[in-house]
């Protein structure tokens, strides 16, 4: 005993300074993607074209639109046309539908602020049930990833619960099979109120490369990326119950 506890003060903090200090971001990183205002519909048909997700870029009302709950973040667009750019923007969770869609000439990007009063009161101690439902594991192993001394979210008070029963929101992951729908069901339902959904990666958000299944109620918040960063995971899950 008296061996392990030395080479653990030998060892030090493993944890990451994140939060407060910014994340450790890999070069290759993509975040939140920008479009130039004067991108035009060609621009983006020919973006379309190379784009492996239907309905990830479009033109509407004269603007181009990324829509982040359908992109993979792949960079293809980017690489088509110089009018897109990914940015080093981490911070993409959102808490309606519609703020997922990044228009042309946007900027000066905000992170929403919660105000859901029953989701403030989770502060502290947040239980999460994770249903992974059809997905390839990318997302399940990149939040698996918060509970290691690297990321240590348990010090927020957030941690993924074994039972629905104790669980405040189901974290879904995947596209909802067939096969999964009812499990997905059952879980939501056996969650105490008040109880939440939260969608997280692609396939969760919109389907992705899939079809997506039904949700059991709307989600209330949404982490986009194919997987979402871990600091982008833990980031959104703070500002959730108003940590951040």
């Amino acid at each position: 005993m008296l061996k392990a506890f030395i080479a653990r003060i030998k060892e030090g903090c493993r944890t990451g300074a994140f939060p407060p200090a910014e994340p450790n971001l890999p070069p290759d990183f993509r975040g939140r993607p920008e479009i130039d205002a004067a991108t035009s519909a060609e621009e983006v048909e020919a973006m379309k074209s190379v784009c492996p997700v239907d309905g990830a870029l479009g033109f509407s009302d004269g603007k181009a639109f990324i829509d982040m709950g359908r992109c993979i973040f792949c960079g293809r667009c980017a690489a088509k046309c110089t009018k897109v750019r990914f940015t080093r923007e981490y911070r993409l969770g959102v808490f309606k539908r519609d703020d997922l869609v990044v228009r042309a000439g946007e900027g000066g990007y905000v992170p929403p602020v919660q105000t859901n009063s029953e989701a403030l009161r989770l502060k502290g101690s947040l239980q999460l049930r994770e249903v992974s439902a059809g997905g390839c594991a990318a997302c399940e192993l990149d939040a698996n990833v918060l509970g290691t001394p690297a990321w240590d979210m348990a010090r927020f008070g957030i941690r993924f619960a074994v039972s629905p029963r104790h669980a405040d929101a189901v974290y879904l992951t995947g596209p909802v099979s067939k096969n999964m729908q009812l499990a997905l069901d059952k879980t939501y339902a056996a969650m105490p109120e008040p109880r939440f959904l939260i969608a997280a990666g692609a396939c969760a958000i919109s389907g992705g490369l899939y079809e997506r299944g039904e949700y059991p109620a709307e989600p209330a918040l949404y982490i986009p990326g194919c997987p979402p960063h871990p600091a982008t995971t833990l980031e959104a899950l703070l500002r959730f119950v108003g940590d951040m």
